[in-house]
């Protein structure tokens, strides 16, 4: 499996704390299934990573997971949050974070926590009009998107993608998101899953997020999350 957002990097953001707890979370990924890993830390006014750093920073855990038989591959990523249009405009041009993928067909597009942007939609029609289909993370533990599911929808029509958290599905993040993304599973809104793992107990658990997705959708749907989940490393 592929968990195409985490915080799996020390120090650089939320996530992991230091170089030993990014070791043990791609451990725990590993028995959980996953074996690819992209590495998305937030790329925002208060943390804004330098590309070079980052790949230094995959390199030395790279070496380190090889080295302990740890078979997991680590590529690298950026949780873009959308300050605004003119932030994401500039930084896009300055090549400033990554996308999911070398070929940038898919970007990880996140919410301010509070609130939503005016500018989403401009945005992500950017975004489009370039041959990049945006992925919004976690709408479930976002309030505004639970009161007003139509902002998510009309992301949705627009073409943009949405990405639940595993522990989302099993509860761990409140009765309110589980009850959202459970809404939007049974409504096919659900196009990936990813763990958001922050730490060795904010931990992966793509496993179980598939279980409920099967549970409650069917095998079928599973597949094509898997299926749109690989696909971003295709090509």
């Amino acid at each position: 499996m592929i968990d195409i957002h985490c915080h799996l990097l020390d120090g650089i953001d939320d996530g992991a704390k230091t170089f030993e707890e990014s070791v043990e979370m791609a451990r725990l990924a590993y028995d959980d299934g996953v074996r690819h890993i992209i590495a998305t830390p937030h790329f925002c006014n208060k943390f804004m990573t330098d590309k070079s750093v980052q790949l230094k920073k995959i390199e030395q855990l790279q070496r380190e997971l090889d080295r302990e038989g740890i078979a997991v591959t680590v590529h690298p990523g950026s949780e873009v949050r959308l300050e605004s249009a003119a932030y994401v405009y500039d930084h896009a041009e300055q090549d400033r974070f990554f996308y999911l993928d070398a070929a940038r067909r898919f970007i990880l597009l996140e919410q301010r926590w509070g609130e939503y942007s005016p500018d989403t939609e401009q945005v992500v029609k950017w975004f489009l009009d370039q041959g990049t289909t945006p992925i919004i993370p976690h709408p479930e533990r976002h309030p505004f998107f639970r009161d007003n599911p139509e902002l998510l929808t009309n992301l949705i029509s627009l073409g943009a993608w949405v990405q639940v958290t595993a522990d989302s599905l099993v509860g761990k993040n409140g009765a309110e998101a589980e009850s959202f993304g459970r809404w939007l599973l049974a409504r096919n809104h659900v196009h990936l899953l990813a763990t958001d793992a922050h730490s060795t107990v904010r931990r992966s658990n793509l496993t179980e997020g598939l279980r409920v997705v099967r549970e409650a959708a069917g095998e079928e749907r599973v597949q094509a999350i898997i299926s749109r989940i690989n696909s971003i490393l295709a090509g």
